[in-house]
């Protein structure tokens, strides 16, 4: 006969094992696929955003883990819309081939600086980004940010307009490739993990990319030069969230994800100057040669020979995704002040 005790023993057992089965079961752990690039917005931004929120979620359930070696850049964002990860670190340049909102900040002399990209962000561009990764990439925008300052890496000095004649140049979007191609140099694609080796053994002379990128890639060791020409200097990136997921989160969590969003935005737009200047500079000390080109000699390239062949082209590519080009040009103008040529 089985004693009273002993059943008892056996019931506190199975009530103990229910109870740790039911708390693994309601863990959900979330994953974020981003990108390896030590040193940048997005490697901070991405990393302290999942650290931040595995902080405030801790007794939900919800966890969030990065993984920045999962998905290469352009396969991102599709992977969000796919569902084949949780969250994702999307960059507006690798998809603006097919969709050019993402583009805007790459048209040629439209947005110059930090405060400009952030003043069409607050006047119209946060809502129209948001209903594009929500309708078209089935994703919910949790930050969106920038990389550090774009500038041109070259293995020669580019400082006049005829300089760019023949030059072999890496770009990543459409708009700066044809914008380039324009001035007489040749949009030459390249991933980025063949960017070194293709600098050492002449299959590129240059390319556009982010300073801190490149200080921390060290792709000082392979270029000399560096001008800051102002051709899409501000190039931006989000944290995404995939929608499925998003719906299925309480209202709390994703109050607490959105707020956690913001102060890491702010954060990164407050530090964004200061650290793209540090960046250079690590460079300059390293050798290179930095020159910040004069309004005198931008107008070398900004020219409506030049300029217009790639807005014409954008407000095309535009209304074949059923927005008005032209209007959005215009709504960016009034809050930059800018003119294109």
């Amino acid at each position: 006969m089985v004693s009273k005790s002993k059943v008892l023993g056996v019931g506190l057992i199975a009530a103990l094992v229910g109870t740790i089965n039911s708390a693994f079961a309601q863990e959900r752990q979330l994953t974020m696929a981003t990108m390896a690039v030590p040193g940048t917005t997005v490697e901070t931004v991405s990393h302290g955003f999942a650290e931040k929120a595995n902080e405030a979620l801790r007794g939900s359930g919800i966890s969030i883990v990065v993984n920045d070696s999962l998905l290469k850049g352009a396969q991102l964002s599709p992977a969000v819309r796919d569902g084949r990860v949780d969250l994702v670190l999307g960059v507006h340049p690798y998809i603006s081939g097919s969709e050019p909102l993402m583009g805007l900040q790459s048209l040629p002399g439209l947005i110059q600086t930090q405060s400009d990209y952030q003043n069409v962000m607050d006047a119209f561009w946060r809502d129209e980004l948001d209903q594009v990764w929500r309708e078209n990439w089935n994703a919910v925008p949790l930050v969106e940010g920038a990389w550090s300052t774009h500038v041109l890496f070259t293995t020669k000095p580019v400082t006049s307009a005829e300089d760019f004649q023949g030059m072999k140049i890496r770009v990543h979007n459409p708009e700066t490739a044809q914008f380039i191609a324009n001035l007489g140099a040749r949009p030459t694609p390249l991933d980025a993990s063949e960017i070194a080796v293709g600098l050492e053994r002449n299959l590129i002379d240059g390319l556009f990319t982010p300073a801190c990128y490149a200080y921390h890639q060290e792709l000082w060791r392979s270029v000399s030069h560096i001008q800051d020409w102002g051709i899409g200097p501000i190039q931006g990136w989000a944290v995404l969230v995939n929608r499925d997921v998003w719906d299925s989160l309480s209202s709390e969590d994703q109050k607490i994800l959105k707020r956690i969003g913001q102060e890491l935005e702010e954060t990164m737009w407050k530090n964004f100057a200061e650290a793209s200047g540090e960046c250079i500079d690590g460079m300059r000390n390293n050798g290179l040669t930095v020159v910040n080109i004069d309004q005198e000699q931008r107008e070398q390239i900004f020219t409506p020979e030049t300029v217009s062949p790639v807005v014409d082209k954008w407000v095309q590519r535009a209304s074949e995704k059923g927005f008005d080009g032209q209007s959005i040009i215009e709504q960016t103008r009034n809050a930059t002040g800018n003119e294109l040529h």
